[in-house]
Formats: structure tokens, sequence, C-alpha cells
């Protein structure tokens, strides 16, 4: 192999920032409530001098990467890596950036619940078509780069996650709820209504027992600098009169603590999540299930996913449940069984109706989510295990299918609607029961962020996320790395290479509202198959993203 770091080449970066000037909105400020946040203040941003990228030459700047004809939305390997150093905390035009905490109010129309006392659905099978309303009191937490509102009395929900510099919702919430499956024996309850956001299933799968009920709420930190939100609900509910009889698990008494933090400086929201057997006996058999809803691109208030969403998932293949949904069996390419290829089904255009799938034997890359194509604006998940080595196992992909884009929400009969739901398990699949010891905890850390200009992702970490791609540019190849980075208006240092040979050193102010792109012109007789192009950004010697991926 050869060594490219004296290389003729041309580096060209793109980079550009905007200030954020939304306000927040739904109520005055809170005080202060509690000691200075877990994250404590962050450092400024530092970053080394550029480095020489060789002698120039003339080149071509490429695109943000093409659409994809499906399979993996990424062969590449990266993430983040543990260095001294601080990540900066700056606003628009350098100013310093704050978070805020607010109140507001949330109102949810729907068709009217008829249940019994114990929360089971007792009506007839299609729901009146008078409608009602709930009105719920709301969380706003809010920097310069996103807004983000907690419902806690409903599902202990992130109920929306709006990029300010685009204006743009990464979640969905439903305009017009509307019980479905009534009486069918699918549910806990017997009954689901959709209203959208992220939030916990468990101790049950199919939304588990408490997605309608209220979870307490606490302030854990408070500064300009971080605020972290406890969200939290224990397990202690009987089994209702009248739940279907495979919900079998019981009362576990298992507490759920989710700590949501938003930090100044950063377009990424952090969700902690602590599931803890407070008993002295183990708990036999569980579920835990992240739901996430999602549409991105969407204008806050009026959430959709377009046809052409690409579903990002970094898995060969997937068991469809065939024997619910026959279409299936001509989706995909048949491994053994119910077991597919992935490739069709990761276009939202591709499912001719609604489904299940589940990533197979299980899902193990960090990161996934969904990017809407007509805008090229998406949202990804980047998770990171506990110190016990606990995190999730599963993926479950479920969607309403295509005939979802135009569903009449006025009528009541009418439940499908247009969004992608994600979910994130501690079991691989539904009814793959768990179990926690006596005083056991379980802890991890997944981030949620918005994506601009990205059609595929390499690699993802907590800072962001990167594509790395190869264009022919006459005798020349160009190697580019467009990333979505989640420290907007700081510098980082960009060091790209060749086979481990550094062809480029530079440092680049990330943009609040596009990509940072980095890009390098070579010979395309110096690439031969198995080359390795990797890309690596820096603040001081923190490692925020790095990714790599072999040319052919």
């Amino acid at each position: 192999m050869k060594n490219f770091a004296s290389l003729p080449a041309i580096a060209l970066a793109l980079a550009g920032w905007a200030s954020a000037s939304c306000s927040p909105t739904g109520g005055a400020p809170l005080g202060s409530g509690g000691g200075p946040a877990s994250g404590g203040a962050i450092g400024s941003p530092s970053g080394g001098s550029p480095g020489a990228g060789g002698a120039g030459a003339s080149g071509a700047a490429a695109s943000g990467g093409g659409s994809a004809t499906g399979g993996q939305a990424g062969s590449g390997t990266g993430g983040a890596s543990a260095g001294t150093g601080g990540v900066g905390v700056t606003g628009g035009a350098g100013n310093p950036d704050v978070v805020t905490r607010t109140t507001g109010a949330y109102t949810f129309e729907l068709y009217p619940i008829e249940i019994s006392a114990s929360g089971v659905w007792n009506g007839g099978d299609t729901p009146s078509p008078d409608i009602t309303s709930m009105t719920f009191e709301t969380v706003i937490l809010e920097n310069g780069y996103l807004k983000v509102t907690l419902l806690p009395e409903y599902g202990g929900r992130i109920l929306s996650i709006v990029h300010k510099p685009t204006n743009k919702e990464l979640l969905y919430q439903n305009p017009m709820g509307a019980p479905y499956l009534m009486n069918q024996d699918i549910f806990y309850y017997d009954y689901l209504v959709i209203l959208g956001g992220i939030f916990p299933s468990f101790p049950e799968p199919e939304h588990g027992k408490y997605w309608n009920l209220p979870y307490d709420l606490q302030v854990v930190s408070e500064t300009a600098e971080a605020i972290t939100v406890r969200m939290s609900r224990k397990d202690d509910l009987d089994p209702a009169a009248g739940v279907p009889t495979r919900y079998e698990v019981g009362r576990t008494d298992l507490q759920v603590d989710l700590e949501v933090t938003l930090r100044a400086g950063r377009s990424s929201l952090e969700l902690d999540t602590q599931l803890s057997n407070p008993k002295t006996t183990a708990i036999p058999a569980f579920e835990y299930w992240t739901v996430t809803t999602l549409a991105p691109g969407s204008v806050p208030g009026d959430t959709k996913i377009p046809e052409a969403t690409r579903i990002l998932a970094d898995m060969t293949q997937v068991h469809l449940l065939e024997s619910s949904w026959p279409w299936f069996g001509e989706a995909e390419t048949r491994v053994s069984d119910e077991v597919f290829q992935w490739n069709n089904l990761s276009h939202f255009e591709n499912w001719d109706d609604q489904g299940t799938a589940f990533a197979n034997p299980e899902y193990q890359a960090n990161w996934s989510g969904l990017i809407n194509y007509e805008s090229d604006f998406g949202v990804v998940r980047v998770s990171a295990k506990g110190a016990n080595g606990s995190g999730t196992r599963g993926l479950k992909l479920w969607t309403f299918g295509t005939q979802s884009l135009n569903v009449d929400v006025s009528d009541p009969s009418q439940w499908l609607r247009p969004t992608i739901e994600m979910w994130h398990g501690v079991t691989p699949e539904f009814w793959q029961r768990d179990t926690l010891t006596a005083g056991e905890v379980r802890t991890w850390q997944d981030d949620y962020f918005p994506t601009m200009g990205l059609r595929e992702i390499t690699a993802a970490s907590e800072y962001g996320a990167v594509h790395l791609s190869v264009a022919d540019s006459g005798a020349d190849l160009v190697l580019s790395a467009l990333a979505t980075l989640t420290v907007p208006s700081q510098t980082v240092h960009v060091i790209l290479k060749v086979n481990g040979g550094v062809i480029s050193e530079q440092d680049v102010l990330v943009p609040t509202a596009q990509p940072t792109k980095v890009e390098m012109l070579v010979p395309s007789s110096s690439i031969t198959p198995g080359t390795t192009f990797s890309a690596e950004f820096l603040q001081g010697t923190t490692t925020l993203l790095s990714g790599s991926r072999e040319l052919q």
C-alpha cells in the first residue's frame, strides 16, 4: 500500500454559521432549582493549527451524497474517543449560549376514550365522532439551537425537539388522536391512541402499561450551562381487570428514571435511562422499550414524513412478521423463514402496507435514525452503554405504510398516521423477557440530534454523524467527509487520512444550519481496492467524531 501523506491534493472546506434568533415561548422562566448541573461548566474550544495538505493541485468540490438504492445505511466504523480538552459553549456570532426552563401547555384533541375504572376499553369497535380534548402542562428546555418540550403527565414523553436555526421538528405529534384496534387483545388496555414523541414502554411490549399515565417530575440540576430534568415512574400497579391474557408479567415494582439534559452550545439532547429493581428479590420477567415517533424535517405543528424518507439502520437482515402481514414476502429477499435481507425497506416508499420488522438477530450499531430526503434533514439516535455494559439490543421498526400519507384525520375510523416508529429494547424482540436481579441497576445514555445535508451515515457519536464518500473528477478522485456536528458555532480540527497517512489537517467553523464539509482531491491512479479513507473531528485532544471506510 502507498503512503498518501505526500500526494498532491487540495482541501476544500465548506463551512458557515448562522445565529439562532428564536425566543422561548410557553411561559415565564422558572427559578433555579438545585446546584450545578452534572456536566458542570464546559471548557473553551481549542484545536490544533492547520496542517499541510500537500502541494496544491486543481480539483472540484464533491456533493454531499446522492440517493441510495437500498441496503445498509453505512458500513464504516468510528465514534467518539475519550480525551482531554473541552467542548466550547457559544451561541450565534460567538455570544455565550445559555439554557432556560419554562412551562407551557399542550392540548391534545382526540375522539372519545371509553374505558372501565381499571383503564381497559369497554366501548365499541369504532370511536364516537365527537371530538374531545385534554390539556397538559409541559416543561420547555431551550438553548440557542434546540427547543425541547417535555410532557410528563402523559407517558413521560419528550414531546417535541425543534431545531431553531432551521425551524424544523424532529418528532411526530398526532393532530387528532383516534382510539384503534379496540377489543382485539393487542394492547395492554385493549386499545391505543397515538400521541407521539419519545417515551417508554414497560414492563410489557406494545406500548406497555404506562403510555397514558403520569410520571413524577423533578428538576435535578439547573445552571446556565446545563439543565437536567427527571421523569420517573414505578411499576406499582397490579394487573388491571380485563387486560388481555398474554400480558402476564404482572406488577414488577421496576423503577424507571429518565433524565433529560440540554446543554449550552449543543444541538443535541441527552436522555439517560436508569432501570432499578428496589426489591430484595429478582424481577423474573419484564420488557423495556424506548419508543421514538419520528418525523424529521417537519414544520412545527404540522408533523409528517414524506414518501421519500430513508430509514437509517446499520444492519444486513431483519425479521419481518410475514405471518401477520403477507406483503412482506415480496418486499425483500428471503434468507430463511421470516428472516429477510435489509435492503428495499430502508426506503419508506417501498412499504406497501403497515407492518413490523425487528433487527435480526439483534441490533449492534450505536446509531439509527430517519432522513427526510425532500429536505435532507434527519434525526439520529446515538446510544452509549452504561458502565455495567447495559443498553439496548433490540430495534423494532413500525410504519403505517405509504397509505398513511393520505389519511383523513377527520374520520374517527382512520388511525393510520404519517410517521415511523423506531423502538429500542433491552431484548431483541417483543415477548422475549428479560430479568433483573435483586437490587440491580442498569443505565445507558442516548443522544438525539438533527442531521443536515446527509443522506447516508458512515459513523456517529454523541457529537454528530459523518458520511465518507468518493466521487470521480476527471483523472482524479474527490474524497469527501460530510458531517453534522452537535457543537455549532465552534471550531473543530479536521484530519483526513488515507491508509493511516495524514493528507489534510485544518480548522473549520461548524455551521448551525448546514453540514460541515471537507474534501480532498487525489489522483485516481493512487487509489487501489481496499484503500482506507478516514476522517477525525477534534477539539483539543478530544476526538468528537471519527469514521473510516474502504474504497473500492
